[in-house]
């Protein structure tokens, strides 16, 4: 079995980058048009049913369809490579200078490969589907591997893992979901993994005042000005440990400049969020910060942004955990070291996955920050994590400790 080259690793990354885009565009508080991720999600079923792979098209809708692909080998346990097929919006071509203005069109630069999607998630999609590859074309004895590609994981899965796991009745005994968790510092660089994840939400914040006009403000008490000094103050000092991002900013309306507005709102993302914490436990913290802040005429509200947009955080899957041990030592097999351990700040299926009970965990080779123009990924993490993936797949497989649980999972996952 011949080994993958970077070349071969570099035009695959190259084709998913510009595959479906830009319909595939998802973003958390809505998309500007409706996803299409059947744009990708049909050719790369194509692909692994090409590969030996049952596969099945499966969703809410023709036009965003999740890819589910099933390899049984034998009696034994289910495990899952999972990666998702949207993106987030690439924003205006101008603002993707490496790219040269085409952000889906992949451009390979000192060891990395930049365009939208690249680390999040095209690169790692690439790498989950080279190794599963190689899986098949030396085949294990026992097992049964199901390659799960998600639509709207963009949107915390509503329409991807949550249909999936709620409706569709997808099961397994663990999965691994390859997003980024890569790391770089002067020690050198690697791939962590992520073996829990915190959650996130994203709110409005609603001031109400008094109009005045410009010349006048001591008639009125001015919404905006509150929002401006109390956003500040949590930024600050984040309410109950959860740090605030403020994405959006509304007040005043057109023609009304000599008046200030009776109305201000900030969109704001609330991140670090833990398991245990309830949606509601969250807007109870924040109203009484605000609340204690405002000044005599203002009134503050607090609400999600409609959509599944409160997830918690999930549980530690341990660590003598068949599917973490498996990569561990496919991990130390490969580079001579050990993985680093961590909890994941940002959403992705995996939380799904585990709080369906799943052993599920994060590892790939994007890095864990997300690059607003020109993303990018090392190519060289990129190949580590195929080799890695290849090892960890075959090692979970052939440790009896991941048999729990089996009998029940594989026909579930196969039939749905």
């Amino acid at each position: 079995m011949t080994e993958v080259t970077e070349a071969e690793l570099v035009a695959l990354i190259t084709e998913l980058v510009a595959t479906g885009q830009p319909w595939c565009e998802n973003s958390l508080d809505g998309p500007a048009r409706p996803p299409e991720e059947e744009r990708i999600a049909r050719p790369l079923a194509a692909r692994l049913a090409e590969w030996g792979f049952e596969v099945e098209l499966a969703g809410r809708s023709p036009q965003r369809p999740n890819v589910l692909a099933t390899k049984r080998f034998g009696p034994g346990p289910t495990l899952v490579l999972n990666d998702h097929l949207d993106t987030y919006p690439a924003g205006p071509p101008s603002r993707w200078p490496i790219c040269e203005g085409e952000p889906y069109a992949a451009v390979l630069a000192d060891g990395r490969i930049y365009g939208r999607g690249t680390s999040d998630t095209r690169a790692n999609l690439a790498a989950l589907l080279l190794a599963a590859r190689r899986v098949l074309d030396d085949p294990p004895s026992r097992g049964t591997l199901a390659v799960v590609l998600t639509v709207d994981e963009e949107r915390n899965g509503s329409d991807g893992s949550c249909y999936l796991l709620d409706e569709y009745g997808l099961r397994a005994d663990a999965s691994i979901t390859v997003e980024p968790t890569a790391w770089q510092d002067d020690s050198g660089g690697g791939i962590a993994l992520a073996v829990a994840n915190t959650g996130h939400a994203l709110f409005d914040i609603t001031a109400h005042g008094t109009a005045s006009h410009i010349w006048r403000p001591d008639t009125g008490v001015n919404p905006a000005a509150f929002l401006s000094t109390a956003l500040a103050a949590i930024v600050a000092e984040p309410v109950g440990d959860w740090p605030i991002s403020i994405v959006g900013l509304e007040a005043g309306e057109a023609g009304m400049a000599q008046f200030t507005p009776l109305r201000a709102r900030a969109r704001v993302a609330a991140v670090n969020i833990g398991p245990d914490v309830a949606a509601g436990e969250l807007l109870s913290a924040f109203y009484p910060r605000l609340a204690a802040l405002a000044p005599d005429g203002i009134t503050v509200d607090v609400e999600y942004v409609p959509g599944p947009t409160f997830v918690p955080g999930s549980v530690a899957v341990p660590a003598d955990d068949p599917v973490v041990r498996a990569i561990g030592e496919a991990y130390r097999a490969v580079t001579g070291t050990p993985v680093r351990h961590y909890v994941k700040p940002a959403f992705n299926d995996t939380i799904r996955f585990r709080h369906a009970g799943i052993s599920a965990v994060t590892f790939g080779p994007g890095d864990d920050g997300w690059a607003v123009y020109d993303e990018s990924i090392w190519v060289d993490k990129t190949l580590l994590a195929v080799e890695v993936l290849e090892r960890a797949v075959r090692g979970y497989f052939a440790d009896d400790a991941s048999d729990v649980g089996a009998a029940a999972t594989v026909e579930a996952v196969v039939a749905g």
